[in-house]
């Protein structure tokens, strides 16, 4: 169960979006690990750029923290995250367990990626083992990197997910222009000629249908990447 959290305040300023601007725009998302550490507070320990902020990554590790969902989206002005919080054994640590976050961070004109996703994502996490993971190594944190690279990032894994998003967009747009249609019709003349309606009727419903098609399409694919 995912749960959802507006941050689009006064605050937004703050945030380091000009400072991977360009990679959002280049690539599906954005990986970077972060950590609830009792000692240090929550922070980033890898990611495959710069960010400058370092309290921005706070704020959102804090935000996600807040809750008790296992999957959290946080929503901001230009872009959002998608955050997956991993427990990890540790005996010496307080509550026994380390607390991780694997963050996506996405363009806001891009779908959600589906919890399926995520789940594959912690998998991999996770084969890193418990010990090396725990050693906050930047070099392991590499490997699990590349491997998601290879799987998500060059082989445009997601990308399907951004086209389907544009297919049903379109279709949308289809339906409400026909909407609007039939309104400015309706107000300019007092009635409706019935062969219009049924004609722009019979086109609203070719594009349901086309994006049922297209969601029923996309779930099949995901659910077979399961």
């Amino acid at each position: 169960m995912e749960n959802q959290l507006n941050k689009n305040n006064l605050e937004n300023h703050m945030y380091p979006y000009d400072g991977f601007k360009d990679y959002i725009e280049k690539y599906p998302f954005i990986v970077i690990i972060g950590k609830y550490d009792h000692i240090l507070g929550p922070r980033a320990i890898f990611s495959p750029i710069i960010i400058d902020d370092d309290q921005f990554i706070r704020n959102l590790l804090r935000d996600a923290l807040n809750t008790k969902n296992k999957f959290v989206i946080l929503n901001y002005d230009k872009f959002y995250s998608q955050v997956c919080k991993v427990d990890i054994k540790d005996e010496v640590a307080r509550g026994k367990k380390q607390l991780y976050a694997i963050i996506l961070v996405r363009h806001v004109d891009y779908p959600l990626i589906p919890t399926v996703y995520f789940q594959r994502i912690e998998t991999i996490f996770r084969k890193l083992g418990e010990e090396n993971i725990l050693k906050d190594d930047n070099s392991i944190f590499e490997n699990f990197f590349n491997e998601i690279q290879k799987m998500y990032l060059d082989k445009n894994e997601i990308i399907p997910l951004e086209s389907a998003n544009l297919e049903i967009r379109s279709e949308i747009n289809t339906i409400r222009g026909f909407c609007e249609l039939i309104l400015e019709e309706k107000r300019k003349t007092g009635k409706l000629s019935e062969d219009l309606i049924i004609k722009y009727v019979e086109i609203m419903l070719d594009s349901c249908d086309d994006i049922i098609e297209t969601i029923e399409k996309n779930l099949h694919n995901s659910l077979q990447g399961s």
